[in-house]
Formats: C-alpha cells, structure tokens, sequence
C-alpha cells in the first residue's frame, strides 16, 4: 500500500512517498525534486546539497540535490534558469506530480513520481513541454544527484556492430575537466566502474545500449532503467546515459533523444528506479557483472 503524506525535509516543503519498503521526497514549493529516496528506515542515497547555487547570467540556481530535470544540450543562458516559480501539484494515490510553470528558455517542466504497491520501486515520468512560438530543439535530461562514497556501474555494449567484428561497437564522450589519470574511471569490457570520491570535476557519457545504470551504496544498489531508443539522435556525441562526479556529489544522468520540440509538443523521458538490498560492494568489473546478472 502506497502512503502520501505532506511533510517537510531539509526545510523544505515535500510530499512523501512510501510502501512498506522505501520511502520518497518530493518538493512541493521549490524545486521541483525528488530530494530523498531510501529504505523506509535507511539514509537517503541522493546528494543534500542546501545552499549550493551554479552562477549564471540569469541569477543562481539552486541545485537542492536529489532528482532534477534538465534539458540538452547545456548551454548557459539557457540551462541555468533559476527555478524560482511556484509549483503546481497534483495529487495522486500512489505518487505526486510537480510541473514549474515556463521558464526563460520556454520551457515547461514536468514529473511523475509514481511508487509500485508492494515493491522498492519508483517509475518516474519527466515531461518538457515547448510553451514558446516557435520550435526548440532539445533531449529531455534526467540528472539524480547521488551522496558520495559509492560505485556507478555503466553497462557497455557486448554485441559485435556486425557479422565479422570488423566495425567498432563502443564510443565514450569526454568533457575537457576529465582526468584520465585520477583513477576514478576504470573502463570495463562489459561494464564500466567509476568510483565516487571526493576530486576535482570530471565526467563520461556513452551510448547505453542495455537500458540501465547502477549505483551501490551502503550495501545497496540503486538502478535507472530507461528506453535507450538506440536508432534516434542524441545530444553530446551521442549519448543517452552521463556520469558526473566532483568533490560533494555524483551524478547518474539518462538522456532521451534529441528532436524538434514543436510549439505545444511534449517530450517524454521515462526511468524506472528500484533500490536493491544486500549486494556485496563491486571489488572489480568481474564482480559488477555477477551483481548485474543477478539482478
């Protein structure tokens, strides 16, 4: 049975989310955010981040921590627009939904947080619908912002491109911050682990093709699912799945593809998160991938 609750955390003004297993926070007057997800009883595995504001020549924004929606590919003037409006909720019975009115850029942000019944599970629907007159090209982003001290697991793509192997299957996108010799990116034939210290900024993105991403924490693990919609074009060299990691967060970051918002269309991004209990901390690929065949 799902249970929503208005509450507070952090000093701010949520709705709770919670079955008898995990529990969720969703801002109702900033934001908006999904600013805790945990076991019912656990720590929150998401970033809390009071206080923390990006600069920009619109005004700062306030990064909160947790779950955000975004919009690629990042450019200044239009990323950072300071989410300063009041939210609109909509109640549900087994969730929340949020939406903050049109920003700057004519943008309408939108998501649905809806938690399954009986098990630790979150499907998430982010919206972004163009309220502005003329068409705007973009990918719905969808960044959650996790607390250090874990391991991302990046699944990477096994099958050949073709028959005979001939043709490369594996292209990674690097940011000019990334610091191959920091010891945080250890790339894997199958899956790809980045350690989640305290360093300075860096940063990898790919094309997904298995559809999910990993992070373990304290003994679990959480995963994103998402479609990884491998025909169409996305933003950054290609990419559907970013990781970020600096000295206070890392980032776990699914991307949809990029397309011609007309003026009153909707881009859709789905993710479907699940936090799984009692797995053994990831010592190398060859144990990430055990865990990941046991999911």
């Amino acid at each position: 049975m799902v249970k929503v609750d208005h509450g507070e955390y952090n000093g701010l003004a949520v709705d709770w989310v919670s079955n008898n297993q995990v529990k969720l926070a969703v801002t109702t007057h900033r934001g908006p955010r999904g600013i805790f997800f945990g076991w019912q009883n656990g720590r929150n595995v998401f970033a809390e981040l009071p206080g923390v504001a990006i600069p920009s020549a619109n005004g700062p924004y306030e990064l909160l921590g947790g779950h955000r929606l975004w919009h690629a590919p990042e450019w200044s003037t239009r990323t950072y627009w300071p989410e300063t409006q009041t939210i609109s909720v909509a109640a549900r019975s087994d969730g929340v939904s949020v939406t903050l009115p049109t920003d700057g850029a004519g943008i309408e942000k939108s998501m649905q947080f809806v938690m399954d019944a009986d098990k630790p599970v979150v499907t998430v629907t982010h919206r972004l619908r163009n309220t502005g007159l003329w068409p705007v090209e973009l990918a719905p982003w969808a960044i959650t912002q996790c607390r250090l001290g874990g391991i991302v697991l990046l699944p990477q793509p096994v099958q050949p491109a073709d028959t005979e192997s001939l043709l490369p299957n594996k292209r990674y996108s690097f940011w000019p911050y990334t610091n191959f010799n920091d010891g945080r990116i250890v790339l894997g034939n199958e899956i790809t682990l980045l350690y989640a210290k305290a360093a300075p900024p860096t940063k990898l993105g790919y094309l997904n093709h298995a559809g999910w991403a990993g992070y373990w924490l304290d003994g679990s693990l959480f995963t994103k699912r998402f479609d990884p919609q491998l025909h169409s074009h996305h933003p950054d060299f290609g990419c559907n799945t970013e990781c970020y990691c600096n000295d206070r967060f890392v980032e776990i970051e699914t991307l949809g593809p990029l397309a011609a918002l007309s003026p009153g269309a909707t881009a859709v991004h789905v993710e479907t998160w699940q936090l799984h209990a009692n797995i053994p901390q990831p010592e190398s690929e060859a144990s990430a991938i055990a865990i990941a065949r046991s999911l």
